[in-house]
């Protein structure tokens, strides 16, 4: 073969190759992006499998932080999370659709909190998802063994935090799950480092999902804190005594999900508030206190008012809290449009 016909067949090579990629990019399995996505956040929580994830991020002090932890998921989409190293260790997760329990041995600590939201629910939050971010297939990886796609998504708001997540095409688990900002700064990364799909005889017992008898019988099974429990503004101010306030303005393609109650750190005996606000992917939670009694003088939600991305405001006696994944300068200005 002469030297002119072998990098012939080398350039037909690489470009039937980068077809082959366009084209599964573009369709898998039939799929299109926003279908594969769509299957991601739906579909794929609902896989049987047992495998070991690594954590990384910033921790509070911001140094690097990586916590490791071992998952179990039913057909029904319920979980079993364990930290077995780093500042967590030992503490265990149960969702089994009903509730969520968290022991945490250090603490000496068995809490349990309602479900949140509904099938429906859910639902409006995938179609929030596509319609606020532009998802792309960027490349293939292998992960724990598994062929997966590449997909990022990027907020249609020009925001600079997206996710790159790592999709099994064929089962439409995220194996990896990166929260970024800017061009390459990984502000959370979570990765399956072996993974195990589990047949029909062997999925796990529903009570494989509920804390163990002996921890139960040891701290109690309280009803569900007043925390996991969903108000409207309006209901939310009656419960806390004091008029909560919804910001005129939010980021684009954020919507209001809902209103909760939260601890207060003074020690006075009353709740303060927190509105949460969702795009699909991120998260803003918008806290505030205005109760007649307290006594915290500011420093009502402790040591979250200080970390890097929270924005503060006291306003008279009153004291709001932004933190969320979203540019400081869009905190700022939805905590200042308070009314």
């Amino acid at each position: 073969m002469t030297r002119l016909a072998l990098w012939s067949a080398v350039l037909a090579a690489l470009l039937a190759g980068g077809a082959a990629f366009l084209y599964r990019s573009q369709h898998v399995s039939g799929q299109s992006t926003d279908s594969l996505v769509r299957s991601a956040w739906t579909d794929g929580r609902n896989v049987a499998l047992k495998g070991d994830q690594v954590i990384s991020l910033t921790g509070t002090d911001g140094k690097p932080l990586e916590l490791k932890a071992r998952v179990l998921t039913s057909a029904n989409g319920h979980t079993r999370i364990e930290y077995v190293d780093g500042p967590l260790k030992g503490v265990t997760i149960w969702e089994n659709g009903e509730r969520t329990y968290r022991y945490n041995p250090r603490l000496e600590r068995l809490t349990v909190a309602q479900k949140r939201g509904t099938e429906a629910e859910r639902r409006e939050q995938e179609l929030q998802l596509l319609e606020n971010y532009e998802a792309r297939v960027t490349g293939e990886q292998t992960v724990a063994g598994r062929s997966c796609l590449i997909v990022e998504l990027r907020p249609k708001s020009g925001s600079d935090r997206w996710k790159r997540v790592a999709i099994d095409p064929s089962t439409s688990v995220i194996l990896v799950n990166e929260d970024r900002r800017g061009p390459d700064h990984v502000l959370r990364r979570t990765a399956f480092t072996d993974v195990q799909l589990l047949a029909s005889k062997d999925q796990p017992p529903p009570e494989t999902f509920h804390p163990p008898a002996d921890l139960v019988a040891e701290y109690g099974e309280a009803e569900p804190g007043a925390s996991g429990t969903r108000y409207t503004p309006e209901t939310l101010s009656k419960a806390v005594g004091f008029p909560v306030r919804g910001p005129r303005w939010i980021p684009e393609g954020y919507a209001l999900q809902g209103g909760y109650l939260t601890p207060c750190a003074c020690k006075q005996p009353h709740q303060a508030a927190r509105l949460e606000y969702w795009d699909g992917l991120n998260t803003i939670t918008l806290f505030q206190c205005a109760h007649p009694a307290c006594s915290a003088a500011g420093k009502c939600f402790g040591a979250a008012a200080s970390g890097p991305m929270a924005v503060h405001l006291r306003r008279g006696k009153a004291t709001y809290l932004a933190i969320g994944e979203a540019k400081r300068e869009d905190l700022s200005r939805m905590i200042e449009s308070l009314p």
